[in-house]
């Protein structure tokens, strides 16, 4: 998704430039892909804050983002890596005591007021479980 940025440079003059950021749908893949080697590095908090980004993430998510991740999601259903996503999201944030629910909770930034069964719901919603 480009992104257009204007602002001073560090020299004072003014700047522009176009960045490039990842889609919600891929940023999302990307997070559960990093969750998944993390989640038993005691070095890297067993991936909670991966587990956390991914709740951000679902919850900054843009009307428009959703509907443009759903279209992702129906046209690459049976690429091998939204396959696995699925079975990560399934095996992991498809239920409270999942370790990736389990390991959101156990993040510092976690609070109460997170909408746990509404995130875990979008998340299986954009990455199911593909059944052959």
């Amino acid at each position: 998704m480009p992104i257009r940025i204007k602002g001073n440079l560090s020299s004072g003059n003014p700047g522009e430039a176009e960045a490039y950021l990842p889609h919600p749908f891929t940023f999302l893949m990307m997070k559960l892909f990093a969750f998944k080697d993390r989640l038993n590095d005691d070095n890297r908090e067993f991936g909670s804050y991966h587990a956390l980004d991914l709740y951000t993430i679902m919850a900054t998510m843009m009307e428009n983002e959703w509907d443009t991740a759903l279209e992702l999601r129906n046209k690459h259903k049976d690429e091998p890596f939204i396959v696995d996503a699925g079975n990560l999201v399934s095996q992991y944030f498809s239920a409270l005591n999942g370790l990736g629910m389990i390991r959101l909770r156990e993040s510092t930034y976690f609070r109460s007021e997170f909408q746990l069964d509404e995130f875990m719901s979008a998340l299986s919603e954009l990455f199911p479980v593909k059944v052959v």
